[in-house]
């Protein structure tokens, strides 16, 4: 048996498919895996089921001195880092532990590198099945993306709807996150309510007279 395998994993998004591979050659033979994920995947996360799928790989006819190629960083400092406690990902790192003569390695993306752009290429060609192979569960970050944006869109669907506010959805039509500096004297006129004669006559039935003898009228 060949020793130092090298296998080369990978991950693509095209559209809003994602989808994982790995490739090894060995004894002029080429064995390859392609999976298609779940659609909300990240391209990090496919990468990383990529090494995944490969360790398994290894492990099952036993294979020695093998070295896994990624060219995304992110996905190999995911795999090293503590704080990430997703099962497949401590299952990736206890199966390196378990076999010292498995390393991950990082390959320049681009490079020429023939066995980078075979893996590259059979990613891109598993966006073409039509069944999803793989599913996960949404990360925490993902479920709170999520009910971010559900809430968002109740919000403005509830802003659109309002009877409430006329004159200042003519200002902000649209609903954000992004805080506004208060203003005294602006946060009146936009929103009708302060020392105009109008809203002072009809919250507490004060004068609304103008200097021309004519009544005020609301802004909006």
């Amino acid at each position: 048996m060949t020793e130092d395998h090298h296998i080369f994993t990978d991950g693509s998004k095209i559209g809003n498919r994602v989808d994982a591979a790995f490739v090894h050659c060995a004894n002029k033979q080429e064995i390859k895996s392609q999976y298609r994920l779940a659609d909300h995947n990240t391209v990090c996360m496919v990468v990383i089921f990529a090494i995944h799928i490969a360790i398994n790989y290894i492990l099952d006819p036993e294979l020695n001195d093998v070295k896994i190629m990624s060219d995304s960083r992110s996905a190999l400092m995911t795999v090293e880092s503590l704080s990430d406690n997703r099962e497949f990902i401590w299952q990736i790192k206890k199966r390196l532990k378990d076999r010292e003569d498995i390393k991950l390695m990082w390959v320049r993306a681009y490079k020429g590198e023939l066995g980078n752009e075979r893996a590259d290429l059979l990613a891109k060609e598993a966006s073409n099945g039509d069944l999803i192979d793989i599913q996960f569960t949404y990360s925490k970050v993902q479920i709170r993306n999520i009910n971010n944006k559900k809430l968002t869109e109740n919000w403005q669907c509830r802003w659109m709807q309002s009877k409430n506010g006329k004159w200042t959805r003519l200002i902000y039509p649209e609903i954000n996150m992004t805080r506004l500096s208060a203003d005294f004297y602006y946060n009146q006129i936009i929103t009708g309510h302060g020392i105009f004669g109008a809203f002072q006559n009809r919250m507490f039935s004060k004068d609304c007279k103008c200097q021309c003898g004519e009544d005020e009228t609301n802004m909006s």
